[in-house]
C-alpha cells in the first residue's frame, strides 16, 4: 500500500490551481495543468454521469459555473463537454483525462461526491478507472460508505474521509442531528477506517480529530486555506493544506 504520509509532502491545490480572472475554472483542465507545472499536489471532486461515467465537478447540479441548471448525473459525458463555463474554453472531464493529464507528475486526491443514498456505484467506477494508474493518487470522501466502498475495491490505495463539524445548515439539513454527530466525531471509525482525515480548518482542533490522529498515527490534512496567513497556523495542528487563492511558495 502507499503511504498515505508520502502524498502530502506538497501543498495540494483545491479543486486545481484555478483563477478565474485568468480563465482557468476550477476542477479544469488548465487549472490542473497550472498545478502540474508548480509542482503542487491536485485535489479535484468527481461524480457519476447519466452513462456511468466518472467526471470531474465539484457541484451536483451545473448551474453555479455555467447557464445550464441540470444535474451532472442527469447527462451523459457528451451532453456535459457540450455545454461551456462560464469563465473560459475548458470543458467538463473525464476522470480517465485527468490521469492522463497528471500522468503520475504530481499527487492525486480524489474526492467522491455523494448523493448519501447509500449506492456505491461511484465508489466501483473510481475504483475502476485508477485501478490501472501507477501514479501517487488518493481517495476520499464525506460519506463513510464510499470511503469503506473503495477500501473494498482497492485496499492498496489511501482512502481518507473528509469531515468538519456538521452542523444544522442548509447543507446538511437532510442529515438527523445523531448523523450530524456521527459524522463530526467519526463515530464510523470502525467500519470506515480511513488512512487519512481530511478536515475542516475553522473546525480545528477538534478532539474526535486529535484522538484518531494520535491512536492510529494518520496524517491530517486540512481544508480550505485561502491566506499565507491562514496556512502558518494550520500547519502548526496539520500535516498538509489545501489552499486556493494564494501561492503557498511565497510563504517564508
Amino acid at each position: 500500500m502507499i503511504d498515505a504520509a508520502s502524498l502530502f509532502k506538497d501543498p495540494i491545490a483545491h479543486r486545481g490551481l484555478h483563477d478565474k480572472s485568468q480563465g482557468r475554472v476550477e476542477n479544469c483542465e488548465s487549472a490542473f495543468q497550472a498545478a502540474i507545472e508548480a509542482g503542487f499536489a491536485i485535489e479535484c471532486d468527481v461524480h457519476l454521469s447519466a452513462d456511468n461515467q466518472v467526471v470531474v465537478f465539484h457541484d451536483d447540479t451545473l448551474g453555479r459555473l455555467t447557464q445550464n441548471k441540470s444535474s451532472v448525473r442527469n447527462l451523459s459525458v457528451a451532453e456535459l463537454k457540450k455545454i461551456p463555463f462560464n469563465d473560459g474554453p475548458d470543458r467538463i472531464q473525464t476522470l480517465q483525462e485527468l490521469l492522463e493529464q497528471v500522468s503520475e507528475k504530481v499527487p492525486l486526491i480524489i474526492e467522491l461526491k455523494s448523493l448519501w443514498d447509500g449506492d456505491e456505484g461511484l465508489a466501483l467506477r473510481v475504483s475502476e478507472t485508477i485501478g490501472t494508474y501507477f501514479g501517487p493518487v488518493a481517495t476520499m470522501s464525506f460519506d463513510p460508505v464510499l470511503v469503506k466502498g473503495v477500501q473494498n475495491w482497492l485496499p492498496h490505495v489511501p482512502n481518507g474521509i473528509v469531515s468538519e463539524h456538521y452542523r444544522d445548515t442548509e447543507e446538511w439539513h437532510f442529515l438527523s442531528r445523531f448523523q450530524r454527530f456521527k459524522l463530526s466525531n467519526m463515530l464510523h471509525w470502525h467500519q470506515s477506517k480511513p488512512d487519512f482525515i481530511s478536515y475542516n480548518i475553522n473546525d480545528l482542533p477538534s478532539r474526535a480529530v486529535s484522538l484518531f490522529e494520535n491512536l492510529m498515527s494518520v496524517p491530517v490534512i486540512c481544508w480550505t486555506i485561502r491566506t499565507p496567513e491562514q496556512a502558518a497556523r494550520a500547519l502548526k495542528i496539520c500535516d498538509q493544506i489545501t489552499f486556493e487563492g494564494f501561492d503557498p511558495r511565497s510563504m517564508p
